[in-house]
């Protein structure tokens, strides 16, 4: 099971390398990326933002996440699994203009079917003032921890739970 199987009825994951200069662009605005952790800012140049996805896609599944009708509005990111271990690490997010149209939403749904009854537990962190994802995902019934001292709360769900 691949990320890049994640579709639903408005997106579709695809590779990477989709991504233009343009999508990159937009994908990495400093109010986009400014709940990220500190490697996803003041990326200035197409080359720097290649480096980074270069270097996540070391550690992680990544995939674009794009529209029925093929315009780039995400990207999604997921850990690798370490060896015995179900826990794999969520990030994501989208280009401004898809902000507020439900498909934080969409996403995780899709992620929850494609993972559901697996052995996988999917754990996002959430910066304390990052009010908008920590409603998507309370809603998509992942539960928050307590915050840690940086002020950030992880929210866990277990697709053995479902």
């Amino acid at each position: 099971m691949a990320l890049l199987d994640l579709q639903s009825e408005r997106l579709r994951a695809v590779p990477v390398a989709r991504l233009s200069p343009q999508d990159r662009e937009a994908l990495f605005e400093p109010e986009v990326v400014a709940y990220l952790p500190d490697g996803f800012q003041g990326l200035e140049t197409d080359a720097a933002r290649c480096a980074l996805l270069d270097g996540v896609q070391q550690e992680a599944e990544v995939v674009v996440l794009a529209t029925t009708a093929g315009g780039v509005i995400g990207l999604l990111i997921l850990s690798h699994g370490a060896a015995g271990d179900r826990l794999r690490h969520l990030g994501y997010l989208f280009v401004r203009a898809a902000w507020g149209q439900g498909y934080a939403s969409e996403m995780l749904r899709a992620l929850q079917d494609l993972y559901r009854g697996q052995p996988v537990v999917l754990s996002s962190g959430v910066m304390a003032d990052n009010a908008a994802s920590a409603r998507v995902l309370q809603k998509q019934g992942f539960v928050p921890s307590a915050p840690s001292e940086a002020g950030e709360l992880t929210y866990i769900w277990d697709a053995q739970r479902g």
